[in-house]
């Protein structure tokens, strides 16, 4: 997938789970951002972390590119900006740094349905994981726009201001791809869940049922 950069965004709080970065949490020996990589790896040449304290992700260099995120406050979005700008190719996949549970077929599924379009975002029952997209540099000037608004904006509304794509995902795509930790009790599932899954290929998440 030479034509894609991958993006893993590492920023934003953690208040519910109380630690100051969620990528960092070890599930299978791994932390949770080591295993987003070892799935990205085989898929793209270039992986970005951008992450709002850097240094505690020195240790990923070599695997991938480091930056800091160049709006903060603004939550995922300013993440994403901080990619589009910096990534290698014209689009990129990303993905938020607490999805422990990635799978490279839905990835793959996703990056086929880009083109011609500015972003992909995959749907389940009428609900969308803007945390798990694709997004094309044709978006920077839209959330420059979203950017004057303020703090207020989401991922969400910029699909309203692009040519966006939504891909249907049946249940037994969906499985752990979209898991995410919020709570410590999503933690603690996962690592029961890790038991039975291998990063690549998981399970359900509770919000998608």
């Amino acid at each position: 997938m030479r034509e894609f950069s991958a993006v893993i965004l590492n920023g934003g709080k953690s208040s519910r789970i109380s630690v100051k970065n969620k990528g960092l949490l070890k599930i299978g020996g791994m932390t949770i951002l080591q295993r987003i990589i070892a799935v990205l790896e085989p898929l793209f040449q270039d992986i970005l972390v951008i992450s709002n304290s850097p240094g505690e992700i020195d240790y990923l260099e070599g695997r991938c590119r480091i930056f800091r995120d160049e709006v903060e406050g603004l939550g995922p979005l300013g993440g994403i900006y901080t990619g589009l700008k910096k990534m290698e190719n014209r689009a990129g996949f990303f993905v938020a740094c607490d999805m422990p549970f990635l799978s490279a077929e839905l990835i793959n599924m996703l990056l086929d349905a880009s083109g011609g379009f500015d972003a992909v975002c995959p749907r389940y029952r009428g609900l969308i994981e803007p945390l798990h997209a694709v997004y094309s540099k044709n978006c920077i000037d839209a959330i420059e726009v979203l950017i004057e608004k303020g703090s207020s904006v989401r991922v969400r509304d910029l699909f309203d201001m692009v040519n966006t794509r939504y891909v249907d995902i049946d249940k037994e795509k969906i499985r752990l791809g979209f898991f995410n930790i919020n709570t410590r009790e999503d933690y603690e599932r996962a690592l029961l869940l890790e038991k039975d899954s291998t990063p690549g290929e998981p399970v359900l998440k509770g919000g998608y049922p």
